[in-house]
């Protein structure tokens, strides 16, 4: 059955990958991004989550999944660090999800409820030099994420994946010489980094949760990373 997906911050190749995907199923994809989608899209907004949201408005009156992308990598020491760094990774990861959910909460609840999926990094819940500030961010994602599902059920199912290091344009200074590939490639016990074609089609797999039963998850995507060793 034909879906309404509402994919927040569509230009990340994450996102992109989703929209391929559903768009590839027959469902109705809305994607916003602060920049333009070089995607056949009919139904585009260009927005910033945590500025204006009126664009919103527009919207179907039902929505049956919502994909939140927008991300950061911010790698530093804590010398190196300051407290604008934190401020910014949580503006991004949990301002801004906490903007349009609270914007688009009567769409997800109308006629049979909704999936939501937000998307966290492995560095959440492992412990990760120089990965402070990200995972601060991701955590606190994680924890709202699971307090609104218990908060929204039974007509919303709230999910997060996990992904590890993952071969997309926001990581490509971490993989940007051969050296540097492989030894992200042995740090997983899978011996690869993540794929954006692989992730999208779990976070699919997800936009069902709410029939699937499942809701409060942390869906890892980490080739192993954040249980082996």
């Amino acid at each position: 059955m034909q879906k309404n997906i509402l994919v927040i911050g569509g230009n990340s190749l994450i996102g992109q990958e989703v929209i391929k995907l559903s768009n590839s199923e027959g469902d109705n994809v809305i994607a916003t991004s602060r920049s333009t989608i070089d995607l056949p899209l009919k139904n585009f907004i260009q927005l910033d989550p945590n500025e204006d949201l009126s664009g919103l408005d527009a919207l179907p009156d039902s929505i049956d999944a919502l994909l939140y992308c927008p991300g950061s990598i911010s790698l530093k020491s804590i010398q190196r660090m300051d407290i604008s760094d934190i401020r910014e990774d949580f503006r991004i990861n949990v301002e801004g999800a906490f903007n349009i959910i609270k914007k688009v909460l009567p769409n997800l609840k109308k006629d049979n409820g909704a999936s939501v999926v937000f998307i966290s990094s492995v560095a959440a819940n492992s412990g990760m030099t120089f990965h402070s500030s990200i995972a601060t961010s991701k955590a606190a994602l994680e924890g709202f994420a699971r307090s609104l599902a218990s908060e929204l059920a039974p007509r919303v199912a709230i999910n997060c994946v996990a992904p590890s290091l993952t071969n997309t344009p926001m990581a490509e200074h971490l993989l940007d010489n051969e050296k540097k590939l492989q030894s992200s490639q042995e740090r997983h016990p899978l011996n690869a980094i993540g794929d954006p074609v692989k992730v999208a089609k779990v976070i699919y797999n997800l936009f069902s949760a709410k029939e699937d039963w499942i809701t409060g998850q942390t869906i890892s995507i980490d080739g192993g990373l954040s249980s082996l060793r």
